[in-house]
């Protein structure tokens, strides 16, 4: 995959040690490309999303996987028929996965697929988040935020203002949006770092939150905190209220979409195939 060898011949795949603030619950292995972790807290567990295989692949082998909350594997293909599921979000009982070009919806309770809504015109939808009445979509590679709310599913924002989004996080009644970056590259870098950007639903204005981060993957709220990472060098950082971006986690490169509940952050380890739990002081 050209991406990994890129990546390997930069360098870019380091080992960095956990900070010093940081204390590893539990690390458990035996995923191929795992993207996203989310919590369920209706059931108390983790669901993974697994691509089984390339991340642009449309292959019919991505899943999605459940753990406990203390790394232990509840069924490693608990929900079947997708290509390569990236973002999770949970609303109504329902479990909404970004693939490639659809929204699946899957059955909390079954893990049966219920729904594949298409994106016409999408490439890599990538990332989902709620605000328990709407869910949104980005797609990376056409700079577009799609959106679902009773029975629809259609183009939201289209923008390149918003400069490959990647990561979304609905927080306070504002859409927050972690941009990859301008000028992406064949092997995902880009020429200009992503800024983590705020949306205002109701005019879709956008503004920057916090400027010229990385490569923005995940983003969660951990202990009250907003927190977000960066695929490429695997560091994770705490966003202050005025902006200032904080290191608190140094890990391997493809930390990818990271979960966070109960002051636990969830990092899915997609180039490794692992999962991990981490305490941070």
């Amino acid at each position: 995959m050209q991406i990994l060898k890129s990546l390997v011949a930069a360098g870019c795949l380091a080992l960095f040690p956990l900070s010093a603030e940081a204390g590893s619950l539990w690390s458990t292995e035996g995923f191929d490309m795992p993207e996203s972790v989310l919590y369920d807290a209706n059931h108390d567990r983790l669901i993974v999303s697994v691509m089984q295989g390339a991340p642009n692949a449309v292959d019919g082998n991505g899943h999605l996987a459940l753990l406990s909350t203390d790394g232990k594997v509840i069924d490693a293909a608990w929900a079947t028929g997708m290509d390569a599921p990236k973002g999770l979000a949970i609303m109504d009982g329902q479990i909404f996965a970004a693939d490639l070009t659809h929204l699946r919806i899957v059955d909390a309770a079954s893990g049966e697929l219920v729904a594949s809504l298409p994106a016409e015109g999408a490439v890599f939808l990538n990332d989902v988040a709620t605000n328990g009445e709407a869910v949104f979509v980005s797609d990376m590679m056409t700079h577009t935020i799609w959106r679902y709310a009773d029975g629809r599913f259609e183009k939201w924002l289209e923008t390149p203002d918003l400069a490959h989004p990647n990561g979304l996080f609905w927080d306070d009644g504002r859409l927050l949006v972690g941009s990859w970056g301008k000028g992406l590259q064949e092997n995902f870098t880009t020429e200009a770092p992503g800024s983590l950007l705020s949306i205002a639903p109701e005019t879709k204005a956008i503004s920057v939150v916090a400027r010229d981060i990385g490569n923005i993957d995940g983003i969660v709220r951990l202990n009250g905190k907003l927190v977000l990472n960066d695929w490429i060098n695997g560091k994770a950082y705490e966003i202050s209220a005025d902006g200032t971006a904080t290191e608190i986690l140094a890990e391997p490169a493809g930390l990818a979409d990271i979960g966070a509940a109960n002051g636990t952050l969830y990092l899915p380890h997609m180039l490794e195939g692992r999962i991990e739990a981490v305490t941070l002081d």
